[in-house]
């Protein structure tokens, strides 16, 4: 599992490498404080970029997220499968 560090203060793309994504197929994003799997209400729509997903996070960004470790995760929605897979930590902080 990858860790990303990012400083509270930058606003910026997080990306999540997909091996089979494309522009086709919906994505979205989740970054919670827990390992546990995110509720519905944590998803953000993610956009495909030639390889990864990515979404704006910090200030200004689709996601404001204080000081902490996270967990990243990412939805794929192509019916019949909606494929879900925790993706690595997010360190927010110095």
């Amino acid at each position: 599992m990858t860790v990303a560090t990012v400083p509270a203060s930058s606003t910026e793309y997080l990306h999540i490498p997909v091996a089979d994504g494309s522009a086709s197929i919906a994505g979205e994003i989740a970054v919670i404080d827990s390992c546990a799997e995110p509720v519905e209400s944590d998803w953000k729509a993610a956009a495909w970029d030639a390889g990864s997903y990515k979404l704006l996070i910090g200030p200004g960004g689709v996601l404001t997220l204080t000081q902490g470790t996270y967990t990243a995760w990412i939805r794929l929605e192509a019916p019949p499968e909606s494929v879900v897979r925790r993706s690595g930590a997010v360190r927010v902080g110095p």
